[in-house]
This record gives C-alpha cells, sequence and structure tokens, in this order.
C-alpha cells in the first residue's frame, strides 16, 4: 500500500507513525511515499524559518516532501490513496482524482456535526457529549463526502481544546489502521451525510476568543441572572451561548492552548486617567457552593491564573491585589 499524506501539526504524527509501523514493507520501507504540508514560515523575533511537525517527521523518515499538493500530479508520484489531517490548504480537483481510492479525511466531529475547521471548540463550547471522529472519502465540497466510519469519545470535565483535539487525533490513528485493508478490498458500505442536520464552526481567529468584560466579571462576581443576554459565539453558525458558570467554563476550556481567552479591564495610570489593557484568562474552575438559609446550591467559576498585557501570567489573587482600581465595566 502506497500513501501519500496531507498534514501539518503535531497533533496528527501519531498518524503518519500508526501507519509507518502497520504498512512499511518486510524490507523496512516505509508506506508514506511522500507528505504534502504547509511551507515553512518565519517565527520569533530573529524570524528563523519554522518547519511544520509534518515536514520534520518526514525529513527524519527520508520521506520526500511537498508544499504545493498540485506537485503530485505534476511529478507523478505513485500512491494508491490519500489521507488528510489537518492539512490547512484546498485540494485541487486534480489531486482528489488522482487516487485510485480517493483521500481519506480525518475529521474530528460525528460528522455532518460541526463541518468546517473548528469542530473540537465547538464540542466543547455546546457541551455537545459525546463527540467522535469521522473518517470520509473525500470529495468536492468541504466536510461533505461519504462516511467510511466513525467512533465517539467523552468529552471530560477538564478537557481542553489541546487535550481533547490530542486523544481523539490519537485514536483515530488505531482506527484508521484497522479499518483501511477492509476500505481497500471494498469491504465497507460507505454512508452518505445527511446534509439537513449538518452544523458548522468556522475558523477560529484571536478576536473568537474574547469575553464581554462585563459578562465574565457578572458571572465571576455572582451578579449573572436569568435577564443577562445571550452572548453570540460567532465561529459556530447560529450558535448563542447562555452566560453562566458552566458556560464560560467551557469557553476558557475551549480556547486552551490557543487562541485562549481574554477580555478588557480598565486601569488607573499614575496620573489617574483610565486605560484599557488585555487581560488573558489562563485558567479556571467550578467551585460548588452550598445552600444557604436564602440561596439554593450553586456554583461558582473561580478565575485561577490570568495575564494581563506585557506583564507575566499571576494568580487571580495576586492580579487583584496588584490592582485594586481594576474595572470590567464595558
Amino acid at each position: 500500500m502506497k500513501i501519500i499524506f496531507f498534514g501539518t501539526p503535531e497533533y496528527v504524527i501519531p498518524i503518519l507513525d500508526s501507519l509507518h509501523k502497520a504498512f512499511k514493507s518486510t524490507s523496512g520501507e516505509s508506506p508514506i511515499v511522500a507528505v504534502v504540508t504547509q511551507s515553512p514560515k518565519p517565527s520569533g523575533r530573529k524570524q528563523q524559518l519554522e518547519y511544520s511537525a509534518v515536514d520534520t517527521w518526514a525529513h527524519k523518515n527520508h520521506v520526500p516532501i511537498f508544499f504545493d499538493a498540485k506537485e503530485i500530479v505534476l511529478k507523478n508520484i505513485k500512491a494508491d490513496i490519500g489521507v488528510l489531517a489537518s492539512f490547512g490548504a484546498i485540494i485541487p480537483d486534480a489531486v482528489l482524482k488522482y487516487f485510485q481510492y480517493g483521500i481519506l479525511v480525518i475529521h474530528p466531529s460525528l460528522l455532518p456535526q460541526f463541518r468546517w475547521s473548528s469542530p473540537v471548540p465547538a464540542a466543547i463550547i455546546t457541551n455537545t457529549n459525546p463527540t467522535g471522529v469521522s473518517i470520509i472519502k473525500m470529495d468536492n465540497k468541504f466536510d461533505h463526502g461519504p462516511i467510511v466510519t466513525q467512533f465517539k469519545e467523552e468529552i471530560k470535565e477538564d478537557d481542553t481544546y489541546g487535550t481533547l483535539r490530542d486523544r481523539l487525533f490519537a485514536k483515530s490513528a488505531d482506527v484508521l489502521v484497522g479499518m483501511l485493508p477492509a476500505y481497500i478490498k471494498g469491504k465497507i458500505n460507505l454512508k452518505m451525510q445527511d446534509d439537513s442536520k449538518a452544523t458548522f464552526a468556522g475558523e477560529i481567529g484571536k478576536k473568537d476568543a474574547f469575553i464581554p468584560p462585563e459578562l465574565l466579571w457578572s458571572v465571576v462576581g455572582g451578579q449573572w441572572s436569568e435577564k443577562n443576554n445571550e452572548w453570540k459565539i460567532p465561529f459556530i453558525k447560529n450558535y448563542s451561548l447562555v452566560p453562566s458558570a458552566y458556560s464560560l467554563d467551557r469557553f476558557i476550556r475551549a480556547m486552551q492552548p490557543w487562541p485562549i481567552a481574554w477580555t478588557n479591564v480598565h486601569l488607573s495610570s499614575k496620573n489617574k486617567v483610565q486605560i484599557t489593557k488585555k487581560l488573558k484568562i489562563l485558567k479556571a474552575h467550578l467551585k460548588d457552593l452550598p445552600a444557604t438559609g436564602y440561596r439554593l446550591p450553586a456554583t461558582e467559576l473561580v478565575l485561577d491564573f490570568v495575564q494581563l498585557e506585557g506583564k507575566n501570567p499571576v494568580s487571580w489573587k495576586q492580579f487583584l491585589e496588584g490592582y485594586p482600581e481594576a474595572n470590567f465595566s464595558s
């Protein structure tokens, strides 16, 4: 079996490792005949070129590396099948049609749920549990192709985007290796997706990690009530979040390790002029509050660590002690 792998970040490396070990020849030749990945980009203060994790893996394993999918066709790289996981670019039709068995896409959601690029944060924010992984045969529409197989995975109470994503891709490696021989032999019946049930989670930018300060403070300060307005989450199509300790905790976890949840805080300068700065919410947790004579049992959102722009991370207690005048009004 000859495979071309399309992918970029570190968390897809378990898939490459599993394919390499499971299908290498008796002489030790890798089934991965080429990888297509994102080109190196300048990084850091010195703007040194940073190569992708897939690029590094291919270099160590003496596998040809391409930065443009069309080169696979132009250079006539012989392969039976393509496997794609977090590639980060559109696949041209000529490449899609190039493989005898098509291109299999590993998508971390139970399609047609959360098509597009941010299914894992969307699952955490919306409390869609269980989530899972779909392996589909790519067609010419985004995340639309027929389903080859799926598996479910429970979201843990402390899962972040990073921990859940890594677990999903690690498990998908074993599932992919187990089903590939049967797929190649035509023993798997593909299932078309129900487009009427499709939901969508688009690309996340830093602006999408913003929590309105008055909303955050109303929840942290215990002032939230049914009168609080719903909060529209832009990257999840047609979805609004109802502010609560639970929902904000999920949002904060869904933004870790990137882009990291943040808000605005108003501070007073030395000459008493109010200035506004960004405050990253690095970690928070839920705390159960006991019932009292006037209050039913409740759950509180507790901030653990924060980082003011231009400063080092500190505990929430240290931040309040250092900036007692901090104001989270809109």
